[in-house]
């Protein structure tokens, strides 16, 4: 009895705390007479015959509690049975519904699958028969072909061979043309050899010729500006037979003296003044006999004739 009092004071905490707010009351109201009214305090027999009294009412009401909680809890199982037995019944009904539906499936299948075993029967039973169809057409073509093959293989070769005869008719004309012009090219070769060997070698004997003559005038050419500068020189008292310089002109093409330099002179400081003064005062040199001979910068030996 007390472990169900306490299961049921902790299942239902409020009902703890009403019979506890009771008694707190009850102790208040005692406590307010007590006070008021001077009265001689009550004998402890009547206080314990109110206290049971208030037990008993707390557990009068836990144990209605309690049987309102069985009965709520009755009632939801009730329910949940109901509930599942229903779940049970519809899952049932589905599952017959569910084969029912297969076995539909399973004969429509059966029927299909038979359907289709006639057709494609049909059908191989055609296939087979155009085939053979198409066999005896493709036999038909290809024999068509051979036929036209060794036609065409025959009119070939002819055509080939009539083409080779041409083809070496005209290859032993053209041999025979390029022979011919070969050999004439030989000649006009040899020809055009033997003239261009003339030209040059008179070409040769006139450039000889010339050279020796620019030779010559080039020579006469030095002579002339040697004497126009050994006839404008002033010779130095210290002057000897061996004394002689390499001479540089810078020249216009009018033969105006622009630049002098002297090299490998022999002879002493007076005589190279000497030689420059005289190449100065020659200017313009004489002028050269062929145009071909002039040269800006002009090198001759200047060796006085003592």
């Amino acid at each position: 009895m007390g472990s169900g009092l306490l299961s049921e004071i902790k299942n239902n905490p409020w009902a703890l705390a009403l019979v506890i707010a009771f008694h707190i009351v009850l102790i208040v109201l005692l406590s307010i007479n007590l006070a008021s009214d001077e009265k001689p305090p009550m004998p402890a027999a009547q206080k314990h015959k109110i206290i049971d009294a208030v037990v008993v009412d707390a557990n009068k009401y836990d144990e209605r509690e309690k049987q309102k909680k069985l009965a709520a809890q009755k009632k939801i199982e009730d329910k949940k049975a109901a509930e599942k037995k229903r779940k049970q019944e519809l899952e049932k009904q589905q599952q017959i519904e569910k084969q029912r539906l297969a076995e539909k499936k399973k004969q429509q299948q059966k029927l299909a699958a038979e359907k289709k075993k006639a057709a494609e029967k049909k059908k191989a039973a055609e296939k087979e028969k155009a085939l053979a169809l198409a066999k005896k057409k493709e036999a038909e073509k290809k024999e068509k072909e051979r036929l036209a093959k060794e036609k065409a293989a025959k009119e070939k070769a002819a055509k080939e061979k009539k083409e080779r005869e041409l083809k070496e008719k005209q290859r032993l004309e053209a041999e025979k043309k390029r022979k011919e012009e070969e050999e004439r090219q030989r000649r006009a070769e040899e020809k055009a050899e033997m003239e261009r060997a003339m030209f040059e070698e008179e070409q040769a004997r006139i450039q000889a010729a010339r050279a020796a003559r620019l030779q010559t005038l080039l020579q006469q050419y030095i002579m002339q500006i040697d004497r126009a500068v050994e006839s404008n020189w002033l010779r130095p008292a210290t002057t000897s037979e061996e004394q002689s310089c390499d001479v540089i002109v810078t020249q216009t093409m009018t033969g105006d003296v622009i630049d002098v330099q002297l090299q490998s002179c022999t002879s002493d400081t007076a005589f190279q003044r000497s030689v420059e003064r005289a190449v100065r005062k020659a200017s313009p040199l004489p002028l050269p006999p062929d145009p071909e001979l002039f040269e800006r910068q002009l090198h001759f030996k200047f060796k006085p004739r003592l």
